[in-house]
């Protein structure tokens, strides 16, 4: 019986995160109602009250649960605490670029500009930023660490959101790599651009 239950649990909550993300690609996040998320989950309001306590609460954690597994998986592959390095920071941004791919329609509604979720996209530039410092712990800079944690940070949740806008036109292992050569040899050398100095 309890398993039962356990079971009913997961699939109405399921449903409502589903119902909730498709809404979000639709609507924007302004223009869904409680009523709309249980019209399409296939459940009625007081359902929905017995899992989440309004809308806010429901995009919450939705975010938290998709942001919580990011940094799981970036903790996986970056655990052995190396110093960063070119090779590392490709893989952790195949790594990342691989689990919005897994998510397509939960990203596309949180990153693009039409419905962006403001706080979503800086709360995983602090995840990248967080794990880009680990492995640069015992690493001497010759520039403030803060500006280019954010640097690396920034410019890639710029290129996401790119990526996201046109369709994934890349693979994740392709735009890795480009950016790992960006970031290895600055834009314009990487762009073959000679630099006079």
């Amino acid at each position: 019986m309890n398993k039962k239950t356990d079971l009913r649990i997961l699939r109405s909550r399921h449903s409502i995160k589903k119902a909730f993300i498709e809404l979000l690609n639709e609507k924007g996040y302004e223009g869904i109602t409680i009523q709309d998320i249980a019209d399409k989950a296939m459940i009625n309001r007081n359902t929905f009250y017995l899992h989440y306590q309004n809308k806010p609460d429901l995009l919450n954690v939705s975010m938290d649960e998709l942001l919580e597994e990011l940094k799981s998986t970036l903790n996986l592959c970056s655990s052995s605490k190396s110093p960063i390095s070119g090779s590392m920071l490709e893989q952790l941004m195949q790594t990342i670029l691989e689990k919005i791919k897994d998510n397509i329609p939960f990203y596309k509604a949180l990153l693009l500009d039409e419905n962006r979720i403001y706080g979503f996209q800086s709360k995983m530039e602090e995840i990248i930023k967080n794990t880009v410092e680990d492995g640069l712990e015992n690493t001497p800079l010759k520039i403030s660490k803060e500006l280019l944690l954010q640097y690396i940070a920034s410019t890639f949740m710029g290129i996401v959101i790119w990526w996201v806008k046109n369709d994934f036109s890349y693979t994740p292992n392709e735009l890795a790599s480009q950016f790992g050569k960006i970031l290895t040899h600055g834009h314009l050398k990487a762009a073959g651009i000679s630099i006079d100095d």
